[in-house]
């Protein structure tokens, strides 16, 4: 299967199994851009964002006919959606543990840090983090939270200006959230 079919089918499965996530306002400038990563937080270090930024790109990359992870917003959509107090620290934690374990076997298999290796490199890391039931799942969340991105409203803070809805051919139903009517505002 090729990376359109399973993204449509993925996608159609996330949208019919669940509704987009909870995510704090991206108007409030707190989130990051394609420019601009988060700095220090209270769980997550700079460090920590730009891994999970690569991890991203690694599996959704950017290619000539379709977006990439950082063209649809999926670390500023990852953002909002852990910075939203209302989730689970649990959560929160799962995702800063499986960038920690990454970096773990990053160093154990290469002898050195995620950021540092080639593109070839990173999938064979994350091929045998992949062999994990942790590592596993902490795959598929990224994964999860990319495809929401990619299909989300951009009112959410991901698929800006629809390119995810343009790629996949979807028109968006009407109408559509205003910012002060966000599905978890009301």
């Amino acid at each position: 299967m090729d990376r359109r079919n399973f993204l449509m089918r993925a996608s159609g499965a996330l949208l019919i199994a669940s509704s987009p996530v909870s995510a704090a306002e991206t108007a409030s400038g707190s989130s990051p851009t394609k420019e601009k990563l988060p700095g220090d937080d209270t769980v997550f270090s700079r460090q920590h964002w730009q891994t999970i930024s690569a991890v991203q790109a690694q599996l959704l990359p950017a290619e000539p006919d379709s977006p990439g992870a950082s063209d649809i917003n999926a670390l500023a959509y990852l953002y909002e959606v852990l910075a939203d107090p209302r989730l689970d620290p649990v959560d929160r934690d799962f995702v800063k543990e499986g960038v920690l374990q990454l970096e773990e076997v990053a160093r154990d298999m290469q002898g050195q840090g995620f950021l540092t290796l080639s593109s070839t490199q990173r999938e064979t890391v994350l091929r045998r983090l992949e062999t994990t039931s942790k590592g596993e799942q902490w795959i598929v969340t990224l994964l999860e939270y990319i495809l929401e991105a990619l299909l989300t409203d951009p009112v959410y803070g991901g698929n800006p200006g629809g390119i995810g809805w343009a790629w996949l051919g979807h028109h968006p139903g009407f109408p559509r959230p205003p910012l002060h009517k966000k599905y978890y505002l009301l």
